[in-house]
């Protein structure tokens, strides 16, 4: 299995989102998890989205919430980190997990507010 099959396996276990789409999710009270490492998040997040970077989401998303049937939507800068992180979300039992397909720039070009980051 290469990289890519894994990605697009996690794809297809998580589900994917337009940015459009995570706009409307954002709307509507989904929680956003900015996978991006910290020197990817020096010019900003979405606002209101948690920084947890990949390596160390299954250990700290507990801190952002413990509620299995929270919405959940993952993003990183072109969507196959995000994909990986949704994917483990839904492993953990977070079944509202999904995935931005849109990247950060992606993100913020539909119109999403972009944020200074912070420590979370």
């Amino acid at each position: 299995m290469s990289v890519n099959d894994l990605v697009r396996a996690a794809k297809g276990a998580a589900g994917t989102l337009t940015a459009e789409e995570v706009q409307l999710a954002q709307e509507q009270g989904a929680t956003l998890i900015d996978v991006r490492e910290p020197p990817e998040t020096k010019n900003g997040r979405i606002r209101g989205a948690h920084t947890i970077p990949r390596g160390t989401l299954e250990f700290k998303v507990g801190d952002v919430t413990k509620d299995h049937d929270t919405r959940i939507v993952t993003y990183c800068s072109a969507g196959s980190r995000a994909a990986l992180a949704a994917a483990a979300l839904r492993q953990l039992g977070y079944a509202g997990a999904t995935a931005s397909d849109a990247g950060y720039d992606d993100l913020v070009r539909q119109g999403l507010a972009v944020e200074e980051p912070n420590a979370d």
